[in-house]
């Protein structure tokens, strides 16, 4: 089981421990807010309130056993970057930090932060990626021209078995996942939604499908219409 350390327990923090809370993850938490820690110690392994700069009260929660160090301090910049100094004092190897802005992201990353997440930066590129490209959902660039692409699946194909669509023979990509929407019951707005892992070839597309797709860029565009150049982060 992984063990991961959350440090901020802010909003952005707090959401991220909801979805992990979900995963087999052991979790420990920590912030200077005892509010804070209080609100999440009965869904995380073990909930501290501490200052995170302090090498020493770290290591009395065994920080440095953990496998992922995941620092979402948002108001206090200095703060932050103490905190990813002491991480990489303690040996951790990968360290994911919260940044605003390019500039604490260059400083973070010199001071041993292994990845740099800039919250706002990806939510502007996915809304302009949305109001571009509506029914593409996601996209991500590979090695050597391949992406994976997160796709709504397109009204000619609706009705159609996945055998007889021949998107590998025809398009040049592979389908390798699918995500359909459920409705919970006639006539509610809400609905659920259920993935299936390498379909099977009978599978018949209905409105709503969104397909995980992958293949050379050039052949994603062909499939979707869509100059995914202009998508891309």
């Amino acid at each position: 089981m992984r063990k991961i350390l959350v440090i901020g327990l802010g909003k952005f923090g707090r959401e991220l421990i909801d979805s992990l809370s979900k995963t087999e993850t052991e979790i420990i938490a920590v912030d200077q807010n005892l509010g804070l820690v209080n609100e999440v110690k009965d869904i995380v392994s073990y909930a501290a309130q501490l200052d995170s700069t302090d090498i020493s009260a770290l290591r009395e929660i065994g920080a440095e056993t953990v496998d992922i160090a995941i620092v979402t301090i948002g108001e206090n910049f200095e703060s932050c970057v103490l905190t990813v100094a002491v991480l990489k004092e303690l040996g951790i190897k990968t360290i994911i930090v919260r940044a605003k802005n390019d500039r604490e992201a260059r400083i973070l990353s010199i001071v041993g932060a292994t990845q740099v997440i800039e919250v706002e930066k990806e939510v502007a590129k996915r809304l302009a990626r949305t109001l571009f490209a509506p029914t593409v959902k996601d996209y991500i660039a590979l090695a050597e021209g391949y992406s994976i692409l997160q796709w709504e699946v397109s009204d000619r194909f609706i009705g159609k078995s996945l055998a007889n669509c021949r998107f590998r023979a025809d398009y040049g990509v592979n389908v390798v996942g699918i995500r359909r929407n459920i409705p919970q019951d006639i006539g509610a707005e809400k609905s659920d939604s259920t993935f299936e892992l390498v379909p099977d070839a009978s599978y018949i597309f209905e409105k709503g499908d969104i397909l995980l797709i992958v293949g050379r860029e050039e052949n994603l565009t062909k499939l979707t219409g869509i100059d995914l150049t202009q998508v891309k982060d």
